[in-house]
């Protein structure tokens, strides 16, 4: 049993959903090398995951994406295994938000079948975030191309503000900010500033990296029907 700063009592039962990964293999989906990052990996071929802290736009560009490329959209992080990674997170539990990250992301994948391809509202940036470099990159092993969107801070605050969401401290948001910056820069994604883009600028600028990031990564058979970049 945990507790928090105040004392209450976190008996995190994480094992109350199916929360272990699933064998990729099963997916039925190829595993391949997709990009030339400094810490490259395999990934999934014809799925691509938007992601991004509070505040960047990110579901409303994930969305777009999808719509632009007739793809499946899924939220790996709603519902029950979304509130069960926050309470590994509180509970200071590595090993729990890297079993429930990688299982909520295969869910989503098993979900959306055959269907490709497939845009992830939340990636794994959303569970390396919670994690320092040491837990997260020596042992992650779903790894997604994904696109970060990002936005400074003034505004993410103001956006925030706006949806009466600023219920952290500044230095809380700046933290997960740069956090996922510096993540992205680690691994090469395309990151899509929306400080000062308006939603189809950004979507559009999104649109057109998920399409060269699914041509780079898919066999010809898997690859979005053509759409000019």
């Amino acid at each position: 049993m945990t507790h928090d700063d105040n004392g209450a009592d976190w008996s995190v039962e994480f094992d109350s959903v199916d929360t272990q990964p699933i064998d990729l293999s099963a997916l039925g989906l190829l595993t391949v090398q997709v990009s030339p990052s400094r810490l490259p990996a395999p990934s999934l071929v014809g799925v691509i995951g938007i992601d991004g802290h509070q505040g960047t736009g990110k579901s409303t560009i994930a969305q777009g994406v999808a719509r632009a490329l007739n793809a499946t959209y899924e939220r790996p992080f709603g519902g029950e295994r979304g509130m069960l990674l926050a309470e590994a997170d509180h509970a200071g539990d590595p090993d729990a938000v890297l079993r429930i990250g990688s299982s909520a992301l295969t869910a989503a994948i098993r979900r959306s079948g055959a269907r490709r391809p497939l845009v992830l509202d939340r990636s794994w940036m959303t569970v390396g975030s919670l994690l320092n470099d040491e837990d997260f990159y020596g042992r992650w092993e779903v790894w997604i191309p994904t696109i970060l969107c990002w936005a400074d801070l003034p505004t993410t605050l103001d956006r925030l503000g706006q949806r009466d969401e600023f219920a952290k401290s500044t230095s809380w948001h700046q933290h997960y900010i740069d956090r996922y910056r510096r993540m992205a820069e680690d691994r090469g994604c395309v990151i899509v500033d929306t400080s000062q883009a308006t939603d189809a600028e950004a979507i559009d600028e999104a649109v057109r990296a998920a399409q060269r990031l699914l041509k780079w990564s898919a066999p010809e058979s898997m690859q979005p029907r053509s759409m000019p970049l």
